[in-house]
Parts: structure tokens; sequence; C-alpha cells
């Protein structure tokens, strides 16, 4: 009998064994867990309570508003409501996630998002990301958090009209369709300690500046409605950042000013990456040509060519590339090492900047060609062998070419030229 019942206690110890492990161990679980689940272990022991009251990190997005069955005349209120609960017996949140981009998803209120914000601001947020696709505003009080660091905002209208110094803490900003309204026009916002911009198919960017001396990486891409045709918005960056990541459909086409900016010398900048670059288009070549010829430190250059090339104006990009009284490089790219050019067709104007690059270029080393997808074969060879003869700046310089499909992480499978 004291057998059977010994037997049945270190069953039950067993069954319980999950509980006894160390807190930071039931810490890493619940971080492994979808945020009801993890809520939902509170109700296991008073260990799993308080566990689940300092986990810090919150996730609401499609997985968790799909988890409520009711139908859908109290989903979206019962979904608001779970949030006000979790957030008010929450212990410090570190991380916060909120995706509402879809029709099913709840419509929050502002004053839900005004709320809940506030809640985080004093309950030491440092990672917010937040995407409400429905014209909600960023509240006032994220602005001036100065525990957040790292800021993921999408979807969201910024009409914050008085100057100054926001998001002091922050390393990280990164905005995605969002919008910034006319309200914000000609103002300065000084972000202290900010490392990292990134601006995805936003609106109304150059309707403001933002001034940090820590800025090492900028990148715009896709914006809608915008062209960079405020020279000035962009070459303030210029003068501080490593990194710099820029959708070339941008640049007019159309403005012969653009070509004759004058660029501050950008010392720092290591790295840049263009994406969409007509070879074709003489006003955005030259504005590529001044940028690289102002960029004395560059390591590293990315580019992909975009795929609907003007072939009525490919004799622009040939004039400029061609002719030796242009703005063509007249300075070496002393450090450049690396080139990487993605859907190259074999135009005029690419096979001459290759051969800029390659005559201007001492210290290259890789030189990467991935081919246009419907490029034809016997194309692909007849450019393949003319720019093996192009004369190269430095000796240890190697060309390969790649088929569209193929990655770089197999580069080790060709053979440099």
């Amino acid at each position: 009998m004291a057998s059977c019942r010994r037997r049945k206690s270190e069953a039950g110890a067993g069954m319980d064994a999950i509980s006894e492990l160390p807190a930071e161990v039931k810490e890493r679980i619940l971080e492994c867990l979808p945020t009801r689940d993890a809520a939902r272990t509170a109700l296991l022991s008073t260990h799993w309570n308080d566990v689940w009251l300092r986990h810090g990190q919150l996730v609401f997005d499609k997985d968790f508003f799909e988890c409520f069955s009711k139908y859908e005349g109290e989903k979206g209120m019962a979904q608001i409501s779970t949030i006000n609960d979790i957030l008010m017996l929450r212990g410090p949140v570190k991380k916060f996630t909120l995706h509402i981009r879809h029709a099913s998803d709840p419509k929050p209120q502002q004053s839900d998002l005004d709320r809940w914000c506030r809640l985080l601001s004093r309950n030491g947020l440092q990672e917010l990301s937040l995407f409400i696709s429905d014209n909600h505003q960023l509240p006032s009080c994220i602005f001036s958090c100065r525990t957040v660091k790292q800021l993921f905002l999408g979807d969201l209208i910024f009409d914050l009209s008085i100057p100054g110094c926001i998001f002091p803490s922050a390393t990280s900003l990164a905005f995605k369709h969002a919008e910034f309204s006319d309200n914000v026009k000609g103002i300065v916002y000084r972000i202290p300690n900010l490392e990292e911009l990134s601006f995805s198919r936003c609106k109304g960017i150059t309707n403001f500046e933002i001034i940090s001396p820590k800025l090492e990486s900028l990148r715009v891409i896709g914006s809608l409605c915008w062209e960079l045709d405020d020279s000035r918005w962009f070459t303030l960056y210029l003068r501080t950042i490593k990194a710099l990541c820029l959708s070339a459909n941008l640049l007019p086409c159309k403005n012969a000013g653009i070509a004759t900016t004058t660029f501050p010398t950008a010392i720092n900048l290591r790295v840049i990456e263009l994406y969409e670059l007509s070879f074709s288009c003489g006003e955005k070549l030259a504005f590529v040509l001044q940028l690289l010829q102002h960029s004395p430190n560059l390591c590293e250059l990315k580019m992909t060519a975009s795929d609907n090339q003007c072939m009525c104006e490919i004799t622009t990009g040939t004039r400029l590339l061609d002719d030796p009284n242009s703005c063509i490089l007249k300075q070496d790219l002393k450090i450049l090492n690396t080139v990487m050019i993605e859907g190259f067709s074999g135009s005029i104007p690419e096979k001459l900047f290759v051969k800029v690059l390659l005559l201007k270029s001492p210290a290259l080393e890789r030189f990467l060609i991935m081919e246009y997808a419907d490029i034809d074969t016997s194309e692909a060879v007849k450019s393949l062998r003319e720019l093996l003869h192009f004369p190269r700046a430095s000796l240890k310089a190697r060309i390969v070419c790649v088929e569209h499909d193929d990655t770089v992480s197999g580069l080790f499978n060709y053979i440099w030229f």
C-alpha cells in the first residue's frame, strides 16, 4: 500500500517537473509560444503566473486574432478587450508587436491605440512594431518615450507639427507604407542616437528633415508619389552615413538639375545599393556617377538594372559614358573591392558602365554580373566575351556571370575570369 502511494507521488512529481525549471528557462519557453498560449500558462500554477507577468514580449498579429472562434459580431470587441486585459495586468513590456492589416482583424479606435501606447511608454518599452492599416496616428507619447530603442512603424499617419527632439533613445527607425502630412513641411526633427533610418513605400518623406550625428545607414525604397528632386534633403544624410540603399527609379529622368547636383563628400560611405537603375537614362546615370565620384571610401557597390529600360533613350546613357568631357568618373575609386550588378541585359550603356568601373577601380577583386531573366543565351555569351576583353586597373579583378535564377551563395561553383 505504501509503495503504491509512493509510486503515485513520484508520478505526480514527474508530471509537474516542468514547473520546477529555473525562471529563465520558463521565460525562454514563453518566448517561443504565441501570446495567447503564453497567457494561458498563468493558469497552470503561481510559478507560471509569476513568469507570465514578467514576460517581456507581447505579439498581437494575424495568428493571435485567428485564435478567436466567436462569430464575427463579437470577435473584434473580444479581441480589443483581451488586449486591454493583458496590458493592464502586465509588468514591464520590452517588446510589443501589433499588426492589424487584414479585413478580418479588429478595428481599434484611436483612443484604444493611445491608451495602449501610454501604458507601454511607462512600462519599459524597448522595441515597438506597429502596423495598423486604418488611418491611425502614432500617439504623441511614443515620440517622447525615453526607453524605446527600435521602432518599426507602418500604415500610419504622422502629423507631429512641433519641431524638436523625438525618439530620444531610438537607434533604429523604420517606416513602411507611412504617410507624412503636409503639416510637417519644413520641420527639422532631432533624433540624437539614431543609427539606422529606413523608408519603404512612404509618402511625403521630403516634407521634413531628420538630424542625427550617429546615423550610419539610410534606406529609401519605392516611396509613393515622390521623386528625388529635392537634392538638399538627400545630400543632408550623405555627410554621416556608412551605407546607402536607394531605389534609383525615384530619381527624376527629366530634370536636368539633378544631374548637376553638388554633392558633399560622403567621407564615411562604404556601401551603396541601388535598385531599378535605368542605364539608358542619362540623367539618372549622371546622378549615380556623381554619387560614386563623391564617395572616396566606397568598398562595395550593388546594383539592380531596370527591366524596362527605354530603348529610345539608350543613346543618352551611351553618350554620357563615352564622352571624355562628360561628368564621368575623373578620379579612381581607390578602395572599391566588390561590385554586383543584377538584371544585366548586355545593353551598350551597361557594358560601358562596367568598362568605366574596371578602369577606375585599382583595388577591385570581385565583379559579379547576374543576367537578366529573359536574356538570349547567345547574347549573354557575346556580352561576357566583350567584358573579358575590357582593360582593368586591378590585376586582382575577377569577373563572373551568373544566371538569373542562381544565388550569391553559389558563387564558389563558378569560375572567376
